[in-house]
């Protein structure tokens, strides 16, 4: 039976020799620190440049931000509340008893405190029907497109109709709650109204004006370089380091982290900030709803980042020591070898990803150059371990030798008991001898497939 001889030079995962000389122990250990500081500063810069990226790309684009709104005002617990606050600012601005009271007939007059509360749950559904309108949700998204445009000009440093007389930046959307205001006194006979200012939200006071103005400056600044000096931190932490497989898997491991850090800021943290805004169910029910669907790319770029991660520890397990990755190694570098093979199913990989789109970060042309970067230079390296460890490896059998391990997994799940896997063991021992008895196979041969039976391979 034909035999793979495996030849070649260090084993994957193994110290080269210019890497194993006598060096002094301090400054191995050194080295190391200095590693795994680096690792770590890579890592706090990686997972702060994705929250730069959210709040940039989030809130302080006037597209998304409008876009997020009127998903918002989908959410039915976002409805609620909004009707909540226009009822209660009708019934906190106007006489509503005395409105009523206006309308009835004399001898019903008294009826009016008690028709007034009794119809305020009857006036908040249909102000939250009238919410689901496509005019009315139309017509929030272009209130918010202006108002946060109006807002983005003062933060940029312009200025705007946000800026009052009492000092204050606020917020703008009373042409919705007008509309509402008109809708809600055309169901009462223009008896009910909301008052003029309805719909205005103090967002800033002018002493807090420049630090916002320097945030967003700061946010823009360092959304995307942060990121890719964390890149750079990495690959100078992986160019120092004497085990560079273990840096890359040290490196994966801390973004690990980062996206661990980041699932804590939106589930945990976020939940918190919410909670602490308001004691009132509905209005706490709207903010967990609001958050959550504007926290939506950041999870998207969190799921990107922990991706990376697992396909980077996934590559570092290849290029491993380990039985498993080696035998991989062996059977796959008959395609790695050959240059066009190896990148043409990679471009087809990015393709695919481009063309699907699951997550933001594959409709960035800026993120798709860095990834497509990096995925090559992780291919490349791959491809130099593997033929430099099986140079003759030439036999391209993917098919039979995933049929062969799901043949052996089959058998290994059926045959249940250790001991029936020895007895089978030894029964192919002893065919193996025969067959070395009669001059069938050579003594090498018998000596590599003895050694494969004895070690469960």
């Amino acid at each position: 039976m034909p035999v793979t001889k495996v030849r070649g030079a260090t084993a994957a995962g193994a110290r080269p020799a210019h890497e194993s000389a006598d060096r002094p122990a301090g400054n191995g250990r050194a080295r190391k620190a200095t590693v795994a500081v680096l690792v770590a500063i890579g890592s706090l810069m990686l997972g702060v440049a994705v929250l730069a990226t959210w709040i940039d790309k989030v809130f302080l684009d006037s597209g998304t931000w409008a876009d997020t709104s009127a998903a918002a005002l989908q959410k039915p617990a976002v409805r609620t509340a909004l009707s909540e606050y226009v009822v209660e600012q009708v019934y906190a601005n106007v006489d509503v008893p005395g409105q009523i009271a206006r309308v009835l007939p004399q001898q019903a007059r008294g009826l009016a405190g008690p028709v007034a509360v009794a119809g305020q749950p009857y006036a908040q559904r249909a102000i939250a029907a009238g919410l689901a309108r496509p005019g009315v949700v139309a017509l929030w998204r272009d209130s918010n497109v202006r108002a946060h445009a109006q807002l983005m000009r003062i933060l940029d440093g312009g200025s705007g109709p946000f800026t009052t007389g009492n000092g204050e930046v606020a917020l703008d959307v009373r042409p919705l709650v007008n509309q509402l205001a008109s809708s809600l006194a055309d169901r009462t006979n223009r008896t009910i109204a909301l008052p003029p200012d309805a719909g205005r939200f103090v967002i800033l006071q002018s002493d807090q004006l420049r630090a916002a103005q320097n945030g967003t400056k700061v946010l823009r600044a360092i959304a995307l370089p942060l990121g890719l000096l964390a890149l750079a931190v990495y690959a100078v932490a992986v160019f120092i380091s004497r085990t560079r497989r273990r840096t890359l898997r040290a490196v994966a491991i801390g973004m690990l982290v980062a996206g661990l850090v980041l699932v804590v800021v939106r589930r945990v943290i976020g939940d918190m900030v919410v909670d602490s805004l308001t004691t009132v169910p509905d209005v706490r029910s709207a903010g967990h709803a609001v958050w959550l669907l504007a926290t939506e790319r950041l999870a998207a770029a969190n799921i990107t980042l922990c991706t990376c991660a697992l396909l980077l520890l996934l590559g570092t397990w290849f290029a491993g020591p380990g039985r498993r990755a080696t035998r991989l190694r062996r059977v796959t570098t008959p395609y790695l070898r050959d240059p066009a093979l190896a990148y043409g199913a990679y471009g087809m990989v990015l393709l695919l990803l481009l063309v699907w789109a699951p997550v933001p970060a594959t409709r960035d042309p800026v993120m798709i150059v860095v990834l497509g970067v990096l995925g090559a230079i992780g291919i490349e390296a791959l491809r130099r371990i593997a033929t430099r460890e099986f140079p003759d490896a030439n036999e391209r059998d993917l098919g039979g030798h995933i049929s062969a391990g799901v043949r052996s997994a089959y058998r290994g799940v059926r045959g249940g008991r250790p001991e029936e896997a020895a007895q089978a063991r030894y029964g192919s021992l002893e065919r193996l001898a025969s067959l070395h008895d009669r001059g069938a196979i050579s003594d090498d041969e018998f000596a590599a497939e003895k050694e494969a039976l004895l070690a469960g391979r």
